[in-house]
């Protein structure tokens, strides 16, 4: 089911406001839209719950594996989950109408609250982390979070450092609807492993600590810390693929390197200098691309324009604003013309 993204009304977090307290705080304002959760349950899971006026009309939800409709959907989402986001956002009348309509599978019979059950309570010793493939042992949460908006990458694993901490730090964020769900591991304060998650996407060792180093430069969600015994982190670090090639500043040192190699690359092979720089901005997504496009138009800019990111690099020459070539250079080989465009928007998608 494809939900329409409507306006956003609040966010919470599960651990400081339950799903009951939302839907009686949604049914007081009469609001018309729906909820969104995004809970973990060994598995993420995202909830929707459509309002009319108030009142949850309809329900889905899914996970990587299945997808649930109706009141199975309403009543799943009450069950307690220790982690979890929930948005709250409004669409018109009309739309919501057509969603029941379009998807009568999904249609609530009775929206009372259920009765939450207890939790069972699993020692420690048999928690684990289910991310990107992978099993983690959970480890000793601690009690306290930082936010993103106020944590900067370096200084944490400076006072990881400090600390002489054994254990992982785990960042959780959404963005455009997407969750993201990275983790880096520390044996001693040293970074020794990176494992990342979003979506279908997945990322492992050095390829990890980039989607995780980015993921804070968006400046939204959760840290949460885990210890982990000598034991675990033995664990954990024999999986190769996990494993760091140097430390955090070596790891990105190299990317650099790779990337300023491309851009090399690409310039010699149309035979231009470097040139004067008129524009330098980080590109997140396409519309933005499309704006530095137009910005290149408007100022009628005769040059290049140079996209770079740890997955290749590429050069796009513009006449009077206007693309003439481009050229795409990445592991996967070169790509002249339409192809390199389609390599740009892609790198785009992911991140530039």
């Amino acid at each position: 089911m494809k939900v329409p993204r409507g306006k956003k009304l609040a966010i919470y977090r599960l651990s400081e406001k339950s799903l009951s307290d939302v839907l009686a705080e949604v049914s007081q304002k009469k609001n018309t839209g729906y909820v969104r959760l995004t809970a973990e349950k060994e598995d993420l899971m995202d909830f929707y719950l459509f309002l009319l006026h108030g009142g949850v009309v309809a329900a889905f939800s899914e996970t990587s594996q299945n997808q649930y409709f109706g009141d199975e959907a309403y009543n799943t989402a009450f069950l307690p989950y220790k982690r979890g986001l929930m948005d709250v956002r409004e669409l018109d009348a009309s739309m919501v109408t057509l969603i029941v309509n379009n998807y009568p599978e999904a249609r609530v019979k009775n929206s009372t609250i259920p009765e939450v059950p207890e939790e069972e309570q699993v020692p420690e010793e048999y928690k684990v982390l289910r991310i990107a493939n992978m099993k983690i042992p959970y480890g000793m949460a601690l009690d306290f979070h930082l936010s993103v908006d106020t944590t900067g990458f370096w200084e944490l694993l400076e006072d990881m450092e400090e600390r002489s901490f054994s254990g992982y730090f785990r960042i959780f964020a959404e963005e455009d609807d997407t969750p993201r769900d990275g983790c880096v591991f520390f044996f001693e304060g040293k970074a020794r492993a990176s494992i990342y998650e979003s979506g279908s996407e997945v990322k492992y060792g050095d390829e990890a600590l980039f989607k995780v180093l980015f993921t804070f430069s968006l400046e939204k969600g959760v840290i949460d810390f885990h210890k982990l015994t000598p034991e675990y982190m033995s664990a954990v670090l024999e999986h190769p693929a996990l494993l760091l090639s140097g430390t955090p500043q070596e790891v990105f040192h190299r990317i650099e390197e790779e990337e300023l190699e491309a851009i090399q690359k690409t310039r010699s092979y149309f035979g231009i200098s470097e040139g004067d720089l008129v524009i330098s901005s980080q590109v997140r997504e396409l519309a933005a691309f499309e704006i530095l496009l137009r910005t290149l138009q408007d100022k009628k800019i005769d040059g290049y324009l140079v996209l770079s990111s740890h997955d290749g690099a590429g050069i796009l020459i513009v006449e009077g604003g206007t693309p003439r070539a481009a050229l795409h250079l990445s592991d996967n080989g070169e790509m002249t013309a339409s192809q390199a465009l389609e390599a740009f928007l892609d790198q785009i998608q992911e991140e530039t």
